[in-house]
């Protein structure tokens, strides 16, 4: 098995966790997940396996879909239905449409989140969730992420559903607090589901009992959205020997041989020339 398996991650597993039960089920050692879901969370994981570990970096760069649910009234430390109440406020009810969707506005574009102490980023060499259980607060720097649509679905009582698509690094939990006090209220996610990475859509998405070794995605199809050029001969001796090349493309490319194969990742660099970044064989 060599690829990508489109995983319909469960509510209350983590994303290890359904790692775990494919390296059982599938008896590989050579699997991970691209871009982590949080226990309360579910839907699409893209699960490398075999070659497919190679390219795991650039299918965690892909646009991400979700869709969340924001419950006003009360913020939480993991600012999701699992943390501890940290603060509370009454709701003003009805729910005002007009301003939310003004408040949307401000949170499309390029913006900045701090990542939330509850998170899998490292401070430090460790995870800043494991700091968080000891009670540790540490800074955190402010990144840039990029949200590309904000769309409001419905509105019910004091919970605010919506749907988001975002680079790579969006928090959803910060996003839906940050909304939160926009509006001048408290809140917490009580529901998010990732529809999407990528092309990959929820709707194929298979869930750990159904999935099979036949559902693995290739690496060329993992990697269809980069630009590509087909290799032979004497080119493709030299790219798979590692050999710099002067390539006319993208700053990055997928190399090919011509059966369609995937062969090399090529990065321009500063003298021109295209180097091998990572070999895929």
């Amino acid at each position: 098995m060599d690829g990508i398996l489109l995983v319909n991650k469960p509510i209350g597993s983590t994303s290890r966790d359904v790692v775990n039960a494919l390296m059982k089920k599938f008896n590989t050692k050579k699997m991970g997940h691209t871009g982590t879901l949080d226990p309360f969370a579910s839907g699409v994981l893209l699960i490398s396996v075999g070659r497919g570990t190679k390219i795991s970096t650039y299918v965690e760069g892909l646009d991400k879909e979700y869709v969340a649910e924001l419950t006003l009234g009360k913020d939480t430390d993991t600012l999701d239905l699992e943390g501890n109440v940290i603060d509370e406020k009454d709701v003003k009810l009805p729910l005002d449409k007009e301003k939310i969707e003004q408040v949307f506005a401000n949170f499309r574009g390029e913006i900045t989140q701090i990542p939330p102490m509850y998170s899998a980023l490292k401070v430090g060499g460790e995870e800043l969730y494991k700091k968080a259980r000891r009670g540790e607060i540490v800074e955190r720097k402010e990144r840039q992420v990029t949200i590309h649509s904000l769309k409001l679905l419905s509105l019910h009582e004091n919970k605010i559903i919506f749907k988001v698509v975002c680079s790579k690094g969006t928090y959803i939990r910060t996003l839906g607090n940050d909304i939160a006090h926009s509006l001048g209220e408290c809140g917490h996610l009580t529901m998010l589901t990732r529809t999407r990475v990528g092309k990959y859509k929820i709707e194929d998405a298979k869930s750990i009992e159904d999935i099979q070794e036949n559902d693995v995605y290739s690496l060329e199809d993992a990697l269809s959205y980069m630009s590509q050029i087909i290799v032979s001969g004497d080119l493709e001796k030299k790219v798979l020997n590692g050999v710099a090349l002067k390539l006319v493309g993208e700053d990055l490319l997928l190399i090919k041989d011509i059966n369609g194969k995937a062969l090399a990742l090529y990065r321009k660099e500063s003298d021109g020339k295209h180097h091998c970044l990572r070999g895929l064989l």
